[in-house]
């Protein structure tokens, strides 16, 4: 009988893709290049089009049409400096985000979560990690029978997932997380699934990079990884240039921590979905001190866990100690020797270390 096992993937598991936390300050600078417009007269009277900003405005062919989208560039552009000085002013974009959370600042935090959307967008229509690719060559027999024995929880915003899924299927970004049921945290519509626990699910625990509308629909910045890159800029200036729509609409991402004692329906989701795991497998994650109810709470979500394999090439026996603290992973075990009866200590779940990160691990017992 085919083993029940879950993915747990952190940003380690999207590096070929998007910057790590200690890269992000300087991938947001390069971001901003593309948006920054020094001259608005210059650029015109010369025909500057140096970057898909200044391109863009040359999409438009009156001068006024021109003006109104060079203050929309030069806002966005203010934006990508302000979260790009934050993030290097913090330990990670995650800790200025919990600040603005715990400040009450909801202004500001939306602003960070859609510059943020924005950017891993944009990184991800010039970088892929093949690793997933590799994936689901691996895991797949047909693009008809997803395995069902298979969940996915992941810490990332991104999309990797869903463009390496739609590149096998040839579906679109849309099509590929309907098959994959992929859930989102930011999500405020409650989904009707019912069969969690037999079919492929992917969780979003920071939710993901669409836009809520004002009636809680999912509506994608973009719809093709391999978009234009002038046509990017009209997707992220649609509603971040307009005061009404930016003002009717929420990023889809929410980072674990925001809400966590509600009782969200997502949460409860994930619960029955990952109740059977037997195998564990933790894929660039970290366990950082901040989402420790959180990774206590998935951890506690599997009852009948047996093993641990953690993926990381360099902190690997570190990430298992944090686990240990997290989930009691020992049991006492009574036993007769003869008339006295003694107890020992068992260990209830296994640990591995995998060192290798050329690919995604798969254990034998898939």
């Amino acid at each position: 009988m085919a083993k029940n096992i879950t993915y747990l993937l952190g940003a380690g598991a999207s590096f070929n893709a998007l910057p790590l936390v200690e890269d992000i300050p300087r991938r947001l600078e390069g971001f901003s290049y593309a948006f920054h417009i020094n001259n608005f007269d210059h650029t015109i009277k010369h025909q500057q089009k140096s970057n898909i900003a200044e391109q863009h405005l040359f999409r438009f062919k009156t001068i006024d049409e021109q003006k109104i989208e060079f203050e929309k560039i030069k806002n966005f552009h203010r934006d990508i400096l302000w979260l790009k000085d934050e993030s290097r002013n913090h330990t990670s974009i995650d800790t200025f985000a919990k600040k603005l959370y715990l400040q009450e600042n909801t202004s500001d935090l939306k602003k960070l979560k859609y510059i943020l959307s924005c950017f891993f967008i944009y990184e991800q229509t010039y970088y892929f990690d093949n690793r997933y690719d590799s994936f689901f060559a691996s895991i797949l027999e047909s693009l008809t029978e997803i395995p069902n024995n298979l969940k996915v929880l992941s810490w990332n915003c991104d999309s990797q997932l869903e463009i390496a899924f739609s590149r096998f299927s040839n579906t679109t970004i849309k099509e590929s997380r309907e098959i994959l049921n992929i859930f989102s945290k930011g999500n405020k519509v409650d989904s009707s699934k019912t069969n969690l626990v037999d079919e492929l699910n992917i969780f979003k625990i920071n939710g993901t990079t669409s836009i809520l509308d004002k009636e809680s629909k999912n509506y994608n910045l973009i719809l093709d990884y391999n978009i234009d890159k002038v046509k990017l800029v009209s997707s992220f200036l649609e509603i971040y240039g307009s005061r009404t729509l930016f003002s009717t609409h929420e990023p889809n991402m929410s980072f674990a921590w925001e809400n966590f004692y509600e009782e969200l329906k997502f949460y409860s989701n994930l619960r029955d979905s990952i109740v059977n795991t037997d195998i564990l497998i933790v894929i660039g994650y970290s366990f950082p001190f901040f989402n420790r109810k959180i990774d206590k709470f998935i951890l506690d979500s599997m009852d009948n866990l047996k093993k641990i394999y953690v993926q990381d090439p360099y902190n690997a026996e570190e990430v298992i100690e944090k686990i240990k603290e997290l989930k009691p992973w020992q049991e006492q075990a009574s036993s007769f020797n003869g008339s006295s009866l003694e107890t020992t200590t068992v260990n209830k779940i296994q640990f591995k270390p995998i060192k290798f990160d050329k690919q995604f691990f798969i254990p034998i017992e898939f």
